[in-house]
C-alpha cells in the first residue's frame, strides 16, 4: 500500500529589484515588473539580460544553515549581493523561553497532524476485509499504536522517528 506521507512542492525563483546593489522591493516577481509597468510590452520569456536592464535580477537560493528548532529561530533577512550575484542571507537568533515554550506547542501541533494523517490513512487496514496476512495485520497494528504512542515518547516533539511497516 502507497500511503502519499509528506511531498516537498516545488519553489518557484525568487527575484529582487535593486539598483546600484540597493534593495528596492524583496521578494520580486516578473509578474511583479510587468504589474509596476503597465505600458511597457514584454517578451513572455525574459532572460535574465532583459530582466537586468530592469534592475530584476534573481536570487541563488541557498540552503539554510543548521539550527536548534527547540531553541533558536531561523530568519531570511533581504538577500545579498557579492560579485553580482544575489544570494540568501540569514541569521539566527536565540528565542525567548516564552518563544521556546511556542516553538515546542507548535511543532508538537505539528507533529501530532501529521500522525493523525498517518492514523487516517491507515484506518483501511483494520477492516476485517483488508487483503493482507496476518502477519501483516500485526504490523498494521503494531505501527498504529507507536503513531498513538508518539506524543508520550522521549524528547517529543523534537526527536520524532516516523514509522514504516517493514520497521514491525
Amino acid at each position: 500500500m502507497v500511503l502519499p506521507w509528506l511531498t516537498t512542492p516545488l519553489k518557484p525563483m525568487n527575484y529582487i529589484h535593486a539598483e546600484n546593489s540597493i534593495v528596492i522591493e524583496y521578494p520580486y516577481s516578473v509578474e511583479k515588473l510587468r504589474s509596476d509597468n503597465p505600458d511597457t510590452s514584454f517578451p513572455s520569456v525574459m532572460s535574465e539580460e532583459e530582466l537586468s536592464a530592469w534592475g530584476v535580477y534573481p536570487v541563488v537560493k541557498e540552503a539554510p544553515p543548521t539550527f536548534n528548532e527547540a531553541t533558536e529561530q531561523l530568519e531570511e533577512k533581504v538577500p545579498i549581493c557579492e560579485n553580482g550575484i544575489w544570494a540568501s542571507n540569514w541569521i539566527i537568533t536565540e528565542l525567548s523561553a516564552k518563544e521556546k515554550e511556542k516553538a515546542t506547542e507548535n511543532k508538537a501541533n505539528s507533529i501530532r497532524m501529521e500522525r493523525n494523517k498517518r492514523l487516517k490513512d491507515t484506518d483501511i487496514t483494520q477492516l476485517q476485509d483488508f487483503p493482507c496476512s496476518a502477519t501483516e495485520k500485526l504490523q498494521w497494528i503494531a505501527l498504529r499504536q507507536y503513531l498513538r504512542d508518539m506524543p508520550s515518547m522521549n524528547n517529543f516533539p523534537w526527536s520524532v522517528t516516523w514509522p514504516i511497516l517493514e520497521d514491525f
